[in-house]
C-alpha cells in the first residue's frame, strides 16, 4: 500500500474539518465526517473547478454542500447548509489555502469559514453588514450565500484574508 503525501494531507484535511464542525453536533463522529466528504467531489476541486471566478466556485460549492448534507442525510444525521458549508470551508483551508501559503486561485475565492467568533468581530467593525445574532449552525443555503454577498462587498484580494477578524480574545 503507498501512502502518499496527498493522502495525508487528505485525511488531515477531514481531521481539521470535523474537529471546527463538531461541537454541540450530536452524532457527527470524524468517520461520518470523512464519509460525507469523500461522497463528494472536494478532495479533486482543484481539477473540478475549470473556471475560477466566484459564480463557478459558488456552484461547485452548493453542489458539495448538498452531496454532504445527503451523505449525513442516509446516516440519519441533519446537517445544516451551514455546518456542511464549514466543512468545506475548513477542508480547503488546510488542504490548498495553507499549503500554498495563501497563493493558489482557489485562496482567492474559497469561502472563509463562517462561525460565531468572526461573525460577532466582523458585526462589531463593519456593523452595516448586520451579522449580530446569526447562528452559523443553523444557516439554510439563502442565509449563507446573503452572509457570503456581504463579505464580497470588503472587496478583499483574498477571501482568506477575512479572517484577520476572527479574533479569540
Amino acid at each position: 500500500m503507498s501512502y502518499t503525501f496527498t493522502d495525508h494531507l487528505h485525511n488531515y484535511s477531514i481531521w481539521t474539518a470535523a474537529r471546527a464542525v463538531q461541537r454541540g453536533w450530536k452524532g457527527a463522529k470524524t468517520i461520518n465526517i470523512k464519509k460525507a466528504i469523500e461522497s463528494t467531489e472536494l478532495k479533486d476541486i482543484e481539477s473540478n473547478l475549470q473556471t475560477l471566478n466566484p459564480s463557478e466556485f459558488d456552484k461547485f460549492h452548493k453542489l458539495i454542500a448538498h452531496k454532504i448534507i445527503d451523505s449525513f442525510k442516509s446516516m440519519g444525521l441533519k446537517a445544516s447548509y451551514g455546518r456542511a458549508a464549514k466543512i468545506i470551508a475548513i477542508y480547503i483551508k488546510t488542504s490548498i489555502i495553507i499549503r500554498d501559503s495563501g497563493t493558489s486561485p482557489i485562496s482567492r475565492l474559497a469561502h472563509p469559514p463562517i462561525d460565531n467568533i468572526l461573525l460577532t468581530e466582523l458585526d462589531r467593525t463593519f456593523p452595516r453588514l448586520r451579522l449580530k445574532g446569526i447562528k452559523w449552525t443553523q444557516l439554510t443555503e439563502e442565509k449563507y450565500f446573503n452572509i457570503i454577498f456581504k463579505l464580497r462587498t470588503l472587496n478583499l484580494d483574498a477571501f482568506w484574508k477575512i479572517e484577520q477578524f476572527w479574533d479569540t480574545e
